[in-house]
């Protein structure tokens, strides 16, 4: 592989997915040749990233455009690993890659991460569906709405791509799991925990008993963090070796999974944590009601696309540029134990409290208005 500096800009480097990655490039065999330049909201954050790590981290956040257009303008790879559904802010970064092509007639790419949430449908937690999309066929994500969860920006840098300024490459984790690790953590700097397993064990934690919407029978795939984290390094040395081998634009898209699972399974796993850790009396899942959703939920278009939904992909692409995820499906079912264990003392010590329900619902209202679909709220994808 040929040596030569690497200016990367990665949009955090405190959250579960784009802390997981920072760790990765610091430990990359050519980290002496990247210069990385990350977007950290706090300042206090930043000055210890600085000094403890080879890290520019700049304050900032995803609503100052002009700031993302100039970072982006000097990087030649984006890892956008924040959110996934800013449209302006990725508009932002577009203009500031465009400019470089313009400017130096050399071609940027960007890892932008997207989510298999584009699959979802209106099952509510009542059936399980058989339609399963490969990142392979791209005439089959073509199908999607341009009204599924986070198409509009996913549009967007496609048009870019087409558009001949930017190499486009678009990850779409599932159901992540596992509690985040590396250096970032250990620093107490990034957030260890992912979305949608601790909203369902929070959410069950304050009933009192393992919950699901409905009968729990769709079935998402899901991912190890370190699988996830692991895919962006894959992705980052397919580039560094030869970019135009690389498939990019609607060509693109990389699924993430290695297994799947259906609500119930992940409600009965939960169960009979929530048992052996003696905080309920029975392992058996049960369905959330329309109370228990707006009590601790706050809103059943989150419950149902969070946790009531159909996402199945196959990963195909991934695995042809050489990513082997090692974790499996009983990998994810013995999580979830750890992380129950690992969210009761973190709200023993009023470290996070309610504030992951809260987190959690402004991140997904947040997502479904930036998404500016007109679909019913069961039907919105998530």
């Amino acid at each position: 592989m040929p040596h030569w500096r690497v200016n990367i800009f990665i949009t955090g480097a405190t959250g579960y997915i784009s802390g997981s990655v920072l760790g990765r490039l610091l430990k990359h065999p050519r980290a002496a040749d990247f210069n990385i330049v990350a977007l950290v909201r706090s300042r206090e954050k930043a000055m210890i990233i600085r000094s403890k790590f080879r890290v520019n981290a700049v304050v900032g956040t995803l609503d100052e455009h002009d700031k993302l257009t100039g970072l982006a303008e000097r990087a030649d790879i984006v890892f956008s690993v924040t959110d996934s559904d800013d449209l302006g802010a990725m508009r932002a970064i577009l203009r500031g890659m465009k400019n470089k092509y313009e400017r130096t007639g050399d071609m940027p790419t960007l890892i932008h991460t997207s989510g298999t949430g584009f699959l979802t449908d209106d099952a509510m937690g009542m059936y399980a569906s058989d339609k399963v999309y490969h990142d392979s066929q791209p005439k089959e994500i073509e199908s999607l709405p341009d009204t599924a969860f986070h198409r509009n920006v996913d549009l967007a840098i496609l048009e870019a791509d087409q558009a001949g300024f930017v190499r486009a490459l678009i990850v779409t984790p599932p159901v992540i799991f596992g509690m985040a690790s590396g250096p970032l953590f250990e620093n107490g700097l990034s957030n260890r925990h992912s979305i949608q397993i601790p909203l369902l064990i929070k959410t069950s934690l304050a009933r009192g008993q393992a919950g699901m919407i409905g009968e729990g029978k769709p079935i998402w795939n899901h991912a190890h963090v370190n699988d996830v984290a692991d895919f962006y390094i894959v992705l980052l040395n397919a580039v560094l070796a030869d970019p135009n081998a690389v498939p990019h634009g609607r060509e693109g898209f990389y699924i993430l999974e290695n297994g799947e699972h259906s609500w119930y399974e992940l409600g009965r796993a939960l169960g009979k944590a929530l048992v052996e850790l003696g905080v309920s009396k029975s392992a058996e899942p049960t369905s959330f009601t329309d109370h228990e959703i707006d009590k601790y939920i706050g809103n059943s278009m989150v419950a149902h696309l969070a946790l009531g939904s159909n996402a199945r992909g196959r990963g195909e692409q991934a695995r042809a540029l050489g990513w082997k995820p090692k974790y499996t499906t009983a990998d994810m079912l013995a999580s979830i134990k750890p992380e129950v264990k690992a969210i009761l003392r973190e709200n023993r010590q009023n470290l996070r409290g309610q504030g992951l329900l809260l987190t959690v619902r402004v991140y997904m209202k947040r997502a479904i208005r930036r998404t500016g679909s007109t679909r019913s709220i069961s039907a919105v994808p998530a």
